[in-house]
């Protein structure tokens, strides 16, 4: 599969962001307000994203950009300086994240 869908999580600067992004979408969630990032769309692209910017990798993910099979990448993150300043700043954001609203699945916390 491509990685694009991934990869345009990046272009959120927050998590708010996302969270606003995934409860009024065409089918929207909503509990995406509540949950942490892991869990709105956890057997999608954005549990992909945050287990890339925790480092944990599966059997099913790249370890690094260039390990990407194919030539179906995003033109923009062929810049290796553009591409690990917007992996860490998504680093950042899921660290963020992580401290306010834990791992949890949980629809009441806030």
């Amino acid at each position: 599969g491509s990685p694009t869908g991934y990869h345009f999580h990046n272009f959120f600067m927050s998590g708010e962001e996302i969270r606003f992004k995934y409860s009024t979408y065409g089918h929207a969630n909503s509990k995406a307000l509540v949950k942490s990032l892991r869990h709105i769309h956890a057997d999608g692209d954005l549990m992909l994203a945050v287990m890339c910017a925790l480092g944990n990798h599966t059997e099913n993910t790249e370890s690094s950009f260039d390990g990407i099979a194919g030539t179906s990448r995003p033109i923009y993150y062929l810049n290796e300086e553009a591409r690990q300043a917007r992996h860490n700043l998504w680093q950042d954001i899921v660290r963020r994240d992580e401290e306010k609203y834990g791992q949890s699945k949980n629809d009441e916390r806030r």
